[in-house]
This record gives C-alpha cells, sequence and structure tokens, in this order.
C-alpha cells in the first residue's frame, strides 16, 4: 500500500485558527488510525505541538511585529513495509530546535511545584508517538509526529 497526502491547513499561528487547526488534524487522524489508543496519543501530540507554536508566534508578533505563519499536513507514508502516519507542521516563527531524543527526562513521579519548569509538553509529544523528529529548513521550522498504524483493506 503505497502513501498518501491526506490534506494540508495553512493560516496564521494564533489563538484564532487554535480550533481549526486542532480540528482538521484530529479528523484526518480519528479516520485513519483505526487503533483508538494510539490515535488518541497522536491527537494529544498534534495538539500540544500546535499550542507551542501558537504561543511562541505570539511571543514573535509582540516582539517583532510579525505575523507566523503555519501550515499542518497530514499523509500516510510507506518505508521498510510499515506503514506511518505523518503529521507535519511548519511554521516561520524563531528558530526551536527541541531537540528530540537528546533532551532530559522529565521526572512525571515528582510533584508539580518541585519539577523544574519546560519541557513536560515536549517529553509528551515524545512519549505519545513512535518516531518525533525536527528539522529548520530553509527558514521554517520542520516538525514531524510518526506513528506506525497497521495496514489493511479500510486503511486509505
Amino acid at each position: 500500500m503505497a502513501g498518501q497526502d491526506l490534506g494540508s491547513i495553512e493560516a496564521p499561528a494564533s489563538m484564532e485558527n487554535w480550533d481549526r487547526m486542532n480540528d482538521f488534524v484530529s479528523n484526518l487522524i480519528t479516520e485513519s488510525v483505526r487503533d483508538k489508543a494510539k490515535s488518541y496519543k497522536l491527537r494529544l501530540a498534534s495538539e500540544e505541538l500546535i499550542s507551542n507554536i501558537i504561543r511562541a508566534a505570539g511571543e514573535v508578533k509582540d516582539s517583532e511585529n510579525r505575523e507566523v505563519s503555519l501550515r499542518v499536513a497530514a499523509r500516510t507514508e510507506e518505508q521498510d513495509g510499515r506503514l506511518w502516519f505523518v503529521v507535519e507542521t511548519k511554521d516561520d516563527g524563531r528558530h526551536f530546535d527541541p531537540q528530540f531524543g537528546s533532551r532530559k527526562p522529565v521526572d512525571t513521579e515528582q510533584h508539580i511545584s518541585e519539577r523544574e519548569i519546560g519541557g513536560l509538553g515536549l517529553f509528551l509529544i515524545e512519549q505519545s508517538v513512535d518516531k518525533v523528529s525536527y528539522d529548520w529548513i530553509d527558514g521554517y521550522n520542520t516538525y514531524r509526529l510518526c506513528l506506525e498504524i497497521v495496514a489493511d483493506a479500510k486503511q486509505p
């Protein structure tokens, strides 16, 4: 089964577009990922990522007086005989490498008042998907959330 582009949406990264962005990707995940637990985790990770981008875009707007553009795309990809559901975001905000895979783990057992500020959302993203990556490409932060899905006749 070959991969398939499922669609994309692009708009200013702002709270006015929060629901539109999240509803778009959430609906595609729900339609394409049959495993409810995996679907939930990917929706949670994509919502956290979009939230982080919108929050950072607000800081850019306040300090640089410019809108940050956000593009969210979804597709399936076949790699090494495995089928993946991929959510990709691109934004032209400030360069931000979250250093996925090399960051210090968050101690989720530690009381929130004792925990170091920051990093919990990125930890949640990493724990919710099978693969996550970041690249700075042509002035865009590019994040990819990848979840392996079972290929069956109902899959797109």
